[in-house]
């Protein structure tokens, strides 16, 4: 029997070419009030529902962040385009508990109390509703929209990966 988890494994592999190849958005996820306020690229974001609106966003187990929209229950994605790419660079490698994740980029303050970067094109407001985290290595966390804007006359970035496997 193989291994499955095997990197030598060549079914494995196809399977993360294959996985590689779904296309996703490119979204900076935000949460927290205050100074405990933090942020991270995400890409594992999609809509899941029109009444009431729901998103789904996936989030490694163990992140501070996971933790932070744990506890206050809401969050907040804003959509990166073209326009706002430098946001990229800066949520990239998220951000350690206490370490100022706002630092140098203008924000608003949603109806939640959730920051969010305003150079986004979009932005949704969310209030947790679900955590699905018993299957994966991810937590999958169900948010009702509450709020947002977003501008119809930019595109958002897409993100396709090399290996399904890795970000």
């Amino acid at each position: 029997m193989s291994n499955s988890r095997n990197s030598d494994d060549p079914t494995r592999a196809a399977i993360g070419r294959g996985l590689g190849r779904l296309p996703s958005g490119l979204y900076v996820l935000t949460a927290g009030r205050g100074a405990a306020a933090t942020g991270m690229l995400a890409s594992w974001v999609q809509q899941v529902g029109f009444e009431p609106p729901t998103v789904v966003v996936a989030l490694k187990k163990g992140r501070p962040i996971e933790a932070l929209v744990r506890a206050e229950g809401a969050f907040c994605l804003a959509v990166l385009d073209e326009a706002s790419k430098g946001l990229l660079g800066h949520f990239a490698r998220g951000f350690e508990p206490g370490e100022p994740a706002f630092d140098g980029i203008d924000v608003a303050t949603s109806s939640l109390g959730v920051p969010y970067p305003t150079a986004a094109h979009a932005h949704l407001v969310c209030k947790v509703r679900a955590i699905a985290d018993d299957w994966s290595d991810h937590a999958v966390v169900c948010g009702e929209v509450v709020g947002g804007a977003g501008a119809h006359d930019r595109q958002p970035m897409v993100h396709v990966r090399k290996n399904g496997f890795s970000y």
